[in-house]
């Protein structure tokens, strides 16, 4: 009796010891996950309550500034595909090649000049910008940033980053969808 007693004992603490190290085990791989957790959830209360990160709702007109954007993109990009197949066409004579290459040179030029402009002028204006440069520029704005100053400010950015004179300006303003 006392042998089944001592068997049963050492297969039970057998059974407890394999718990024991199963459980070290979880413990030790979910651990940094856990800490992890706990210091984003640290670092954001504590952005929050220094209000450095605010969480605020998308506004109607972030849709149409991505969606502009993307068309936008697209255009380009067919854009860009059409020129370089010319320019790498070993039948297209040399100067249509001269031609289309650059008109891609022109197209980069202008795709730089966009995005510099759009930069400018969200650092000035504080909201969104999409910047269209052809022979005139359109520069359309986030909803409630258009009034004089801000009018003034993008029409001073354009001037400085291209060559087209104050009354081939465009600027818009983007409506809300309550508007």
């Amino acid at each position: 009796m006392k042998k089944a007693i001592s068997k049963r004992k050492i297969v039970f603490l057998g059974l407890v010891a394999a718990l024991g190290v199963a459980l070290y085990v979880n413990w030790y791989y979910t651990k940094p996950v856990q800490e992890i957790q706990q210091n984003i959830q640290a670092q954001t209360t504590a952005d929050a309550a220094l209000g450095q990160a605010q969480y605020v709702n998308a506004q109607a007109s972030d849709g149409y500034f991505a969606e502009a954007e993307l068309n936008r993109s697209k255009a380009l990009d067919e854009t860009k595909s059409t020129l370089q197949a010319i320019v790498d066409d070993a039948n297209a004579d040399a100067e249509s090649r001269s031609e289309a290459s650059e008109q891609l040179q022109a197209l980069a030029d202008s795709i730089k000049k966009q995005s510099e402009i759009e930069n400018l002028i969200s650092a000035k204006t504080g909201g969104k910008a999409l910047v269209t440069i052809g022979d005139t520029v359109e520069v359309i704005l986030e909803a409630g940033t258009l009034n004089e100053t801000t009018a003034t400010q993008v029409k001073e950015v354009v001037l400085n980053k291209t060559d087209v004179r104050a009354d081939q300006i465009m600027i818009v303003e983007a409506k809300t969808e309550n508007a």
